[in-house]
């Protein structure tokens, strides 16, 4: 189940990081640098009213679902997102009111966030009830969805604010299936106690996501502010882009091995999970290093394919700065701060989040007047980085996430040995195309070598458990 579930994943998000890539090409070379910062920059805004008000119900629920109470659970936790993208379309109506935003932004930002409500409330409940099939459609939906009502938008002549109409559309429409799949549950009735069970689990979440999603911004924030949206627009696209690769696959294994992880530690302690725990880090480990290598070999033939012109320079600037932030948010997101769910105790996922703020917003303050973009990438790099570490040393007396540290110094070495033969292969006096393909056949080949040899998801198992029932069937 653990292959088959997290294969799943993370082929749904593949196609959909696929998907946003396409997406993420077409929109730049449709909209120029200016548009595509305000959009950004509006988008920005929305995340973090989103965050504030509507995340901490879904992970309260993923933290504390037991299945006898599923339907009452289930039924809480509708009413609790119902009431809290109210509160969001009040603080949206207020600043308006009070003139800090343009009506047509301000109700472009709610739309966005109850597109977000609609599908990630309906993945969270469907992921927690392990129902892959209708998540991994949900997640292509949109990507697809994403892809063409956006550039349709761009090309009927919309700007910034059509584009993010055309996103939440998107949200709102993929989060069919997954509605689908729970129209039973939907149905049923909330209670006060799960509902002050719930707040009593996340209240510390308001505070820790709105900081996060402060902190995730706070760096195109200040851009937009004392540079300029048309560098928003570069470095935001390169960011964007990165983030489709190793968040989105970083989702796919909190997707399917923490919650899996969850399930075990639920039914048989903590130690139950340790085996499925130390398998997410391994691939995690295995889709950072590799991943390192692929982006900073291959930067400049990637962001001339993906971005549009005027986006290229400062993308390949902040390029490694990036690499080494995404892969940070990878480790703090996906495996580090899932700890809270087998402690039971959600505050240090909130000292976490004020911890990325400081650091972000402060050294953005700071450094992007003097360095630009660049200043912005090595705040992001510095915070994660610092916020990594809060989950790391902070839940050390309760209970720390398996580290095998042997197994992922292999697999660094590893990547590190590869990156150097395909430095070596690119000054070699070869024909450029083949000298391509077998730099990418050399990173294929040792990334998938390694993934192998340790045996990551039970793969190597399969495959020769089904090659010796092959071979048992064709003896006579």
């Amino acid at each position: 189940m653990i292959a088959r579930h997290t294969l799943t994943y993370v082929g749904s998000r593949g196609v959909a990081a696929a998907l946003n890539m396409g997406a993420l090409a077409v929109f730049t070379r449709l909209a120029p640098t200016d548009v595509f910062g305000l959009y950004l920059l509006v988008l920005s805004w929305a995340l973090v009213l989103y965050s504030a008000t509507c995340q901490w119900p879904k992970f309260s629920f993923f933290a504390l679902y037991a299945e006898d109470r599923a339907a009452v659970q289930v039924g809480t936790v509708v009413r609790l997102l119902g009431g809290m993208v109210t509160l969001a379309a009040l603080v949206a109506a207020g600043a308006a009111g009070l003139g800090l935003l343009e009506p047509w932004s301000a109700l472009a930002i709610f739309t966005a966030v109850f597109g977000m409500m609609a599908f990630e409330g309906a993945a969270e409940i469907a992921r927690t009830r392990l129902e892959v099939g209708a998540v991994a459609l949900s997640v292509v939906m949109r990507a697809v969805l994403v892809l063409a009502l956006g550039s349709t938008a761009l090309l009927l002549g919309g700007g910034a604010i059509a584009l993010l109409l055309a996103t939440a559309g998107a949200n709102l429409l993929a989060a069919l299936p997954t509605l689908y799949v729970l129209r039973a549950l939907l149905r049923g009735g909330g209670s006060w106690a799960e509902a002050r069970r719930l707040l009593a689990y996340g209240w510390p979440l308001v505070l820790s996501f709105g900081a996060a999603a402060l902190a995730q911004t706070a760096d195109r924030l200040v851009i937009g502010a004392s540079i300029g949206v048309s560098e928003l627009g570069a470095y935001g696209a390169f960011a964007d882009f990165l983030r489709q690769s190793f968040v989105v696959f970083g989702d796919s294994v909190a997707l399917a091995l923490i919650s899996i992880a969850k399930r075990d530690a639920r039914d048989g302690g903590i130690a139950t999970a340790r085996p499925v725990l130390e398998d997410a880090i391994r691939l995690l480990t295995v889709i950072a290093a590799f991943g390192a290598v692929f982006f900073l070999a291959f930067d400049d033939i990637l962001v001339t394919l993906l971005l549009g012109p005027d986006y290229r320079d400062t993308a390949l600037r902040v390029a490694p700065l990036l690499v080494a932030a995404s892969i940070l948010q990878m480790f703090r997101s996906y495996y580090f701060g899932q700890v809270i769910y087998f402690t039971q105790k959600s505050h240090l996922d909130a000292i976490a989040s004020v911890t990325l703020l400081i650091a972000i917003g402060g050294l953005s303050a700071v450094l992007i007047p003097r360095l630009g973009v660049e200043g912005a990438a090595i705040a992001m790099a510095i915070g994660q980085g610092l916020a990594c570490l809060v989950f790391i040393l902070g839940s050390r007396e309760r209970f720390r996430m398996p580290v095998p540290l042997r197994d992922l110094a292999v697999i660094g070495g590893l990547a590190l040995a590869c990156a150097g033969v395909i430095a070596g292969l690119e000054r070699l006096p070869l024909d450029p195309g083949l000298a391509l393909g077998l730099r990418l056949g050399c990173l294929a080949l040792v990334s998938a070598g390694t993934a192998w040899g340790f045996n990551i998801l039970g793969v190597a198992d399969l495959l020769t458990r089904l090659r010796g029932e092959r071979s048992r069937r064709a003896t006579p």
